[in-house]
């Protein structure tokens, strides 16, 4: 008996997903279309287990991304015709938790140094430009035709 696979109705399932009872029950009804499986108890009722709200929260989130509901019903449905599951993988990262948080402080680092080395180059790039700028002004203030020099042609 400790084997017992926890079962949800379609309102406590509703509840869990923030949903109306009605969407619960549509969506299973278009997964089923789609050959999705679902549990029945012994009035033939759909009960729900845990894979089958994860699948139902994948549905939720692929249609608040933008997602049409009939494609988020198709892929869903052929994940489980094709015995693949959305569930969360079951090896932790604990382990590496460390080597991951030093490598991403390294990278902060270097990002801020790459940031401050971008800023000196612009204000470099900047007064190059504006002692050009300043150069062609006095370029062009030479060649300018003086008012009483108006016979001479430059």
């Amino acid at each position: 008996m400790g084997d017992a696979i926890k079962t949800y109705s379609t309102k406590e399932v509703a509840k869990r997903l923030l949903i109306e009872s009605v969407t619960v029950r549509k969506y299973a009804g278009m997964l089923e279309e789609k050959g999705y499986v679902f549990k029945k108890n012994d009035r033939g009722w759909r009960v729900f287990i845990e894979d089958d709200i994860r699948a139902m929260e994948h549905l939720l989130m692929m249609k608040s991304n933008g997602q049409s509901l009939e494609k988020s019903v198709d892929h869903i449905a052929t994940l489980y015709r094709s015995h693949l599951s959305i569930a969360q993988p079951d090896m932790t990262l604990q382990a590496d938790n460390n080597t991951l948080l030093e490598f991403i402080k390294r990278q902060e680092e270097f990002n801020q140094a790459l940031l401050k080395r971008l800023d000196q180059r612009d204000q470099n790039l900047m007064a190059v430009l504006r002692e050009i700028q300043e150069a062609k002004q006095k370029i062009a203030a030479t060649k300018q035709k003086k008012w009483w020099k108006f016979w001479i042609k430059v």
